[in-house]
């Protein structure tokens, strides 16, 4: 009987101070503005970072590096693209190649990823380009499909058709996500 009347104190206790909470507001007086800026990270999609900075994207799979190391757009990205194979597409009228050469570089990890052209979008007025697929000259070796270990790096080109004269990003996607954008020329 007498543990049943420890815990049954035991528990009124706990209740009370359950229900014992301070709250503090931090509204505005009717008259005052507040103003809240909230910085994304570097490399999100309303921040992205640029050409010339390295990104380093962490996933469940291990730290990697995405830089951008060339990029051509336009009439030179077409004429590139007409000369390397007269086969290769046109593009619809209000878009244009856009050629970019990534290093992507697996830092630390302990399986393999595989990375391809595929993990790469272009991004412009919010809508996501696949790369397209051309015979690039022997000069601008593409960008492979390979299975990369820790320590491993690729490096090569992708091609896209997007909007013409519109601001471009380039995202690295990890589970078909983009995980970091990068502002392309």
């Amino acid at each position: 009987m007498r543990m049943g009347v420890v815990i049954l104190v035991a528990l009124l206790t706990v209740v009370l101070l359950a229900g014992c909470e301070t709250e503090i507001s931090t509204k505005p007086q009717a008259n005052e503005e507040v103003t809240v800026t909230i910085e994304e990270k570097r490399g999100s999609y309303s921040n992205p970072t640029s050409m010339d900075e390295v990104v380093t994207v962490k996933t469940l799979t291990g730290t990697f590096e995405v830089a951008i190391t060339g990029c051509i757009r336009g009439e030179k990205a077409y004429q590139i693209v007409k000369e390397a194979n007269m086969f290769n597409p046109e593009p619809e009228k209000g878009y244009e190649y856009l050629l970019i050469k990534v290093r992507f570089s697996y830092v630390s990890g302990k399986s393999s990823n595989v990375v391809s052209e595929y993990s790469f979008k272009a991004y412009s007025d919010g809508a996501g380009f696949s790369p397209t697929f051309v015979i690039l000259p022997k000069s601008m070796p593409e960008f492979k499909t390979v299975e990369l270990m820790p320590g491993g790096e690729v490096e090569g080109w992708i091609s896209f058709i997007v909007p013409k004269e519109k601001k471009v990003l380039l995202a690295y996607e990890y589970m078909f996500e983009p995980v970091c954008f990068i502002k392309v020329c």
